[in-house]
């Protein structure tokens, strides 16, 4: 008998979003557990999982159809990134230390993608 891996906590929650983030339209609990990835939780745990999400202000629920309630990310995965990476930022006790790590981990595309943001009018640079 073979035994399920456990998934990560949170890992679940960012396969949802992953997922969500992939669709064009709002989806179903349903719809979402027969696009997840990998080990197919009950439809219990994706349920509790998209009411964490809704709670945290990652998921919003859109109206009743006749297959349920749908839902849909309340960003984009880019926004949700974006903000995540200021976040992790602001943490940081040594700002310039962090942004010279990031910067130096970066491949040649994602820098010269960085250095047009940062050339563009209005960015702040």
């Amino acid at each position: 008998m073979t035994s399920a891996r456990r998934r990560a906590r949170g890992e679940l929650e960012t396969a949802v979003l992953r997922t969500l983030w992939q669709s064009e339209q709002p989806l179903t609990a349903q719809e979402l557990l027969l696009r997840l990835p990998g080990a197919t939780p009950a439809l219990t745990t994706v349920l509790t999982a998209l009411e964490r999400l809704r709670v945290k202000g990652e998921v919003v629920r859109v109206g009743e159809g006749v297959r349920g309630v749908r839902f849909r990310p309340a960003r984009s995965e880019s926004e949700y990134t974006g903000e995540a990476m200021l976040a992790t930022l602001a943490d940081s006790s040594d700002r310039t230390a962090a942004l010279l790590k990031f910067a130096g981990s970066l491949d040649p595309q994602d820098v010269a993608a960085l250095r047009d943001a940062l050339q563009r009018p209005g960015s702040g640079a």
